[in-house]
């Protein structure tokens, strides 16, 4: 399995690149990180300009409660919600782990493959987000290749402990995400306030009994409901 060291302009961050799911033990180990952590899975993406205020001060509950409990987050690694998390923790020096996790082929870092494109067809990559402490890069050639790898690495983090995974906006992949933790029994908070999927399951009138809503404007109710499924 190969490694790698990924130098930002302030700090480097270990990357591994999985081959298949079953390396994931592998890869968090040679990450150096442990299992049994409190895991809160990030899911969304990029953020309209009417829901940044209210999403980034829920990311800043998050980023705070991940903090005080000790927990881990898993998120996609790159822009929108997944930058926001990790200009967060670097700008308050948090300590808790963020792992990042995108597919290999549309991703790209500082000094790493560079995008192809020739008309309109070719391969083009998402800057990684600096900020994370550590990456697993998996294979994939569009983003969502990743989704049951992140519900994998949720399970493998965890063990003897608590997930759980909170929504803010979201897409098709966010739905993906989305399906693959209720399956996993990994009950969801799905912010409400912060746009697009979030909010359209907060319009529901009946929704999966593991979905909680909870306005991103209440950053008191935010938090307790994240301690509530972690502790």
């Amino acid at each position: 399995m190969r490694t790698q060291t990924i130098q930002f302009p302030a700090y480097q961050a270990p990357c591994v690149f999985p081959e298949k799911i079953d390396d994931l033990g592998e890869a968090i180990s040679a990450l150096g990180l442990k299992i049994n952590y409190p895991v809160i899975v990030l899911i969304g993406g990029n953020i309209h300009d009417e829901h940044l205020e209210v999403t980034q001060r829920a990311i800043q509950g998050i980023a705070k409660a991940a903090e005080d409990l000790g927990a881990l987050i898993i998120c996609g690694g790159t822009m929108g919600v997944m930058a926001v998390i990790a200009e967060v923790r670097a700008q308050h020096q948090y300590q808790f782990p963020l792992v990042g996790m995108a597919p290999e082929r549309k991703v790209t870092w500082p000094n790493g493959p560079k995008s192809r494109r020739f008309l309109w067809w070719g391969e083009e990559r998402c800057d990684l987000a600096s900020g994370y402490s550590h990456f697993i890069l998996v294979p994939g050639e569009e983003f969502g290749d990743e989704s049951p790898w992140i519900t994998e690495a949720a399970k493998y983090f965890s063990q003897g402990n608590k997930s759980v995974t909170v929504l803010m906006n979201g897409g098709k992949v966010s739905r993906r995400d989305i399906e693959l933790s209720l399956k996993d029994s990994r009950p969801v908070i799905a912010v409400s306030g912060t746009g697009r999927f979030a909010d359209e399951l907060a319009n529901q009138e009946k929704r999966h009994e593991l979905i909680k809503i909870v306005p991103a404007n209440d950053e008191r109710a935010f938090a307790e409901t994240i301690r509530g499924f972690l502790v």
